[in-house]
């Protein structure tokens, strides 16, 4: 999450952290309710244009972070009405007939709408993982919700980890080129070469893991129930006016698509 967060001074960026999870995780579960794919379409494009519009992130890096999945997702798209039991849409008309391949059109409605889900989910997710730094998350999740601050702020030096061991790894890998260790190859080479580098990347980390330890147990670190802070994070008239304007927008949508008969029933439990 801390690779996708893009700094900004956006509406969203300056937002409480705790408004944001408030205000998306409801709609994100009630997506995960639907069946059909009018309304998940409805919600990736009102996703997309958040992101690129209050949020401001650039459309080539919201494009170039959601790239892998929407890949995987499409493959999946095309696969799946070939993959499910065929008895479960025999009954709909046949669109495509390849030899023993049967394409129906129940089938090729309900991958399109699970792909569909999938995306309208991760593009709500993403609204807040492009505007919200964990460190912040995590702090109003310790100051506002009582999370306990032994185990947030070990959460937080773990993902301050990442940053350093992805540099460190970059290393390994130019010393071992530097010292002429063969990079190309098969999978056994490859195989080698990642052995090589995990070794004194796992003994970094365990030597990185005792220091901060030792240094968070040198300044009392767990002793007191209470803790001090520099920054306090409270819920400002913005952060409720915001869950307010995002959840009448989103039940705009909902009330629209269900006026005009395209929502579909919700269940969890539907058959596809």
């Amino acid at each position: 999450m801390q690779v996708i967060y893009q700094e900004g001074e956006s509406l969203l960026h300056r937002l409480n952290p705790l408004s944001k999870v408030v205000a998306l995780v409801p709609v994100v579960l009630f997506v995960a309710l639907t069946t059909d794919p009018w309304l998940p379409l409805a919600f990736m494009i009102l996703a997309s244009a958040m992101i690129v519009g209050p949020a401001r992130i650039a459309p080539g890096t919201f494009w170039r972070l959601q790239a892998p999945l929407t890949i995987s997702l499409l493959v999946f798209m095309i696969l799946y009405p070939f993959m499910v039991r065929a008895e479960l849409f025999d009954h709909t008309p046949v669109v495509l007939r390849l030899g023993p391949l049967v394409l129906y059109q129940g089938a090729l409605l309900a991958g399109t709408a699970a792909v569909l889900r999938v995306y309208a989910m991760f593009l709500l997710s993403l609204i807040f993982m492009f505007t919200t730094d964990i460190s912040d998350f995590i702090r109003a999740m310790v100051q506002q919700w009582h999370f306990p601050y032994r185990l947030g702020y070990g959460v937080l030096a773990a993902f301050h980890f990442v940053p350093l061991l992805q540099e460190e790894f970059r290393l390994i890998q130019a010393a071992h080129r530097i010292r002429g260790i063969e990079t190309q190859g098969g999978v056994h080479t490859q195989v080698e070469r990642l052995r090589r580098s995990l070794i004194p990347l796992l003994t970094s980390a365990i030597r990185r893991a005792e220091r901060t330890a030792l240094a968070m147990e040198s300044r009392a670190f767990g002793a007191l129930k209470q803790r001090s802070y520099f920054r306090r994070f409270r819920f400002s008239r913005t952060d409720y006016l915001f869950i307010l304007c995002f959840w009448l927008l989103c039940l705009l949508v909902i009330a629209l698509f269900w006026l005009a008969g395209w929502m579909g029933p919700l269940s969890f439990t539907k058959e596809l």
